[in-house]
């Protein structure tokens, strides 16, 4: 363990934006929280970073953060000074420490050439990508030797194509500087890419924790299950139809991945539409009162069909 929050409360007036907060973030581990817009994201990475206060509870570090080794946080909009080269911005931090003009020259050029700026070096912010702008913030960060780094929203100024190419490189950077690494996002596809694990921050709380698989496939709630992509609700009642033996439980979720469709004059279900969706076909299927989207590569099913669904290993 490199840094846990413990019982982590934070207020605005009478406004309660944080409650009872617990996770731990190991030793070259990546972990993303995610939730929706306004859900106080943003004021845990500042709480984390000490620059703000929580009502209550700690964030406890075993190593504890020093000059040396700060916790540095890399905001959305990237904070880049205008006046400055992208090499001076990448230096900044060890100018700050009145290092020697040579070791700075070297680590920046270093830095340059891992992070693939080095045509870039002799830019200013503004003749930037959004993408080359990012990269020189975590560059400006990793130079430093941070003891934890914060990403806040590290894809929201990306255009689409780039957000799973910079959450790859985001990942790779991490594991080879080994620097525990806490992202906050609502860029769901991405945070799955490259977390170690993922909190789920809805309602103030964090509903879950856990592995990018775990909450996925075996969300803690409902409400957490939806917030992540569509699911099916199989009610008990239709366990049978669905070739699910008992398990105690009123209900089971399912994502569209988990349910496989199998063609037969005798099915329980009939296809009422099918949309091809690029990786693969979604199915909207009835089952008596109920209706279930299933996700198949197989094209062939048509509209009509009459069809038995399974429920794969979750």
């Amino acid at each position: 363990m490199d840094l846990k929050l413990c019982h982590i409360t934070k207020r605005f007036r009478k406004r309660t934006v944080l409650k009872d907060i617990n996770f731990d973030v190991g030793p070259r581990e990546l972990v993303s929280i995610v939730g929706p817009s306004g859900v106080g994201k943003t004021t845990l990475l500042k709480i984390i970073a000490q620059l703000d206060k929580p009502d209550h509870g700690e964030v406890v570090f075993s190593r504890p953060p020093t000059r040396a080794h700060p916790v540095i946080i890399v905001f959305q909009d990237y904070v880049l000074f205008p006046s400055m080269t992208v090499r001076d911005n990448i230096g900044f931090g060890l100018n700050a420490r009145h290092l020697g003009k040579n070791e700075i020259r070297k680590q920046v050029e270093q830095m340059l050439v891992y992070f693939q700026l080095t045509e870039q070096g002799d830019q200013y912010p503004a003749q930037l990508s959004a993408g080359q702008s990012q990269r020189v913030a975590i560059a400006r960060a990793m130079i430093v030797s941070p003891a934890v780094l914060l990403l806040d929203e590290p894809f929201a100024n990306l255009d689409r194509n780039l957000k799973m190419e910079t959450a790859r490189f985001i990942r790779k950077t991490q594991q080879e500087f080994g620097i525990p690494t806490i992202s906050v996002t609502h860029d769901l596809e991405e945070a799955f890419a490259m977390s170690d694990r993922i909190g789920i921050l809805l309602d103030k709380r964090l509903q879950q924790f856990d592995t990018p698989r775990k909450v996925y496939f075996n969300s803690a709630s409902l409400d957490v299950a939806k917030f992540l992509g569509p699911v099916n609700i199989i009610p008990e009642h239709q366990f049978a139809l669905f070739q699910i033996a008992g398990k105690g439980s009123e209900q089971i979720l399912a994502r569209p991945e988990n349910l496989a469709i199998h063609p037969g004059r005798d099915g329980p279900g009939r296809i009422r539409e099918k949309a091809f969706a690029g990786h693969y076909t979604a199915y909207t299927i009835s089952i008596g009162n109920h209706t279930y989207t299933a996700y198949s590569h197989d094209d062939r099913y048509q509209t009509g069909q009459q069809v038995t669904l399974k429920l794969t290993s979750l």
